[in-house]
Order: C-alpha cells, then sequence, then structure tokens
C-alpha cells in the first residue's frame, strides 16, 4: 500500500513538473499576446488541462468510475479551479517578467534571481496543488480501482523508460 502511494505520488509530481515545462515552454516567448486557446498547450486535448479536469478525466477513465464517483471528482475538480486559474496567471505573468529581465538594457542578475525564485516557488504550489487534488481524488476511488490505477501507472513509467 505504502508502494502503490509512493508511485502515485512521484507519478503526480513527474506529471506536474512536465505540466509546468510545457506551460514554461508555451508562454516564454509569448508576449504580450493572450492565450491561444486553439492550440495545443499545457492541456490534454486542447484543452487547459488539469483545472479543468480533462487530465483525470482521461487518467479515470479505464478505471470506470460509477456516477457518484464521477460527481464526487467534479466537486473536487471545481473547488480547485479557481486556485490553479490564478496560479497559471501568476506562471505566465513570471514569465513575462522574466522574458523581459532578459531584454532589458539595463540587465539586473539580482533581479532575475528573484524574478526565478518566484516563479520556482510558483510552480512548487501548483505541484502540491496538484498532488493534493489527486490525492483527495484517489481516496474516492475504491480499492480496486486503486490497484488498477497502480497498475497503470507502472505501465505508463514502462513506456517512458522504453522511450529513454
Amino acid at each position: 500500500m505504502i508502494r502503490t502511494r509512493k508511485l502515485l505520488v512521484s507519478s503526480a509530481i513527474l506529471a506536474s513538473a512536465l505540466l509546468a515545462l510545457n506551460i514554461a515552454a508555451s508562454h516564454a516567448d509569448s508576449g504580450d499576446q493572450k492565450c491561444d486557446k486553439s492550440k495545443k498547450h499545457a492541456s490534454f486535448d486542447g484543452r487547459h488541462g488539469f483545472s479543468e479536469g480533462r487530465f483525470l478525466e482521461h487518467k479515470l477513465r479505464p478505471l470506470n468510475l460509477s456516477a457518484e464517483q464521477q460527481a464526487q471528482v467534479k466537486q473536487i475538480v471545481e473547488k480547485q479551479k479557481p486556485v490553479f486559474a490564478e496560479k497559471r496567471q501568476a506562471v505566465h505573468d513570471s514569465y513575462k517578467a522574466l522574458a523581459a529581465a532578459s531584454r532589458s538594457e539595463s540587465y539586473d542578475e539580482k533581479n532575475v534571481q528573484q524574478l526565478a525564485g518566484q516563479q520556482a516557488k510558483i510552480q512548487a504550489d501548483l505541484i502540491v496543488l496538484r498532488t493534493n487534488t489527486i490525492h483527495e481524488v484517489y481516496k474516492v476511488l475504491t480499492p480496486e480501482q486503486q490497484q488498477k490505477w497502480a497498475e497503470y501507472q507502472s505501465k505508463v513509467k514502462a513506456r517512458r523508460a522504453d522511450k529513454a
């Protein structure tokens, strides 16, 4: 059971880190443009991913959740949406500030260090928020579904290892 939880937590952290990197790559050169929601970035299937519930919906589909479980998961995700939106905006603003600092005539490395520290804190907050959300959803699952989830995560990990 402890091994399963460790696997779940490490999978959530890895997924969160990859999502944060995807956000970084998507928004690093965006300048003052608004997000083009038709592009696939930081998301699953062209939507704004985790906070919209699409990430979890995709990951939970093989578990055949009951209607009650689906409602509980939706409630968990809905509760987290405003916080995710706020953190995503903070990440976006942080990337814009770093991009502006890198193009500044009077480059200030201390300012860049401070901005990078703020960005790291925001991303760490997002990882914790995602992990907490996944844990709440995990508690909704039956023991059989939890086992199926762990097996699924092991398969995903093995596929990633094969690609490396």
